[in-house]
């Protein structure tokens, strides 16, 4: 018998699929209430991985150049978008943070305090490439997401 495992790269991928159609912001709300009754692990990974999931979308759809998720040493979560402008979205929670963190340092394999790669997302007929870049000093770090 054969053992299915869905990588996080995968799952990615599959949430991307599954909100294409709807209204990024909104479901952002949504995942962060959503969270709030998180009890396991599996929870929290679910969460991060459809955030992440509906602030790339959003990204692409907007037509930004960057996509930049900063987590300061006191718990301080901002989500930016340099796009035509430069505005904020609603920031995840702190928990949903950490693990949009470790899934992309485990999508991309980077544990390096700055590095960078490419990550190319299968989405329906298409693709999307995108560069992962870590960023952290001190007590602050940040993952950009580099839009073509």
């Amino acid at each position: 018998m054969a053992v299915e495992h869905r990588n996080l790269h995968l799952r990615l991928q599959e949430f991307c699929d599954c909100y294409m159609e709807t209204d990024f912001k909104q479901e952002m709300d949504t995942v962060s209430r959503e969270q709030e009754r998180a009890r396991s692990a599996e929870e929290w990974e679910e969460a991060a991985l459809k955030f992440l999931a509906l602030a790339i979308m959003y990204g692409t759809t907007e037509g930004a150049r960057k996509l930049t998720l900063i987590r300061s040493g006191h718990g301080e979560i901002g989500l930016h978008v340099d796009a035509t402008g430069s505005y904020k979205l609603p920031a995840p929670p702190p928990r949903i943070a950490d693990d949009m963190f470790r899934i992309m340092r485990s999508i991309t394999h980077l544990e390096a305090p700055k590095a960078s790669e490419p990550v190319s997302l299968g989405l329906q007929n298409d693709r999307l490439d995108i560069q992962v870049v870590f960023d952290r000093e001190g007590d602050r770090e940040s993952l950009t997401i580099a839009f073509p």
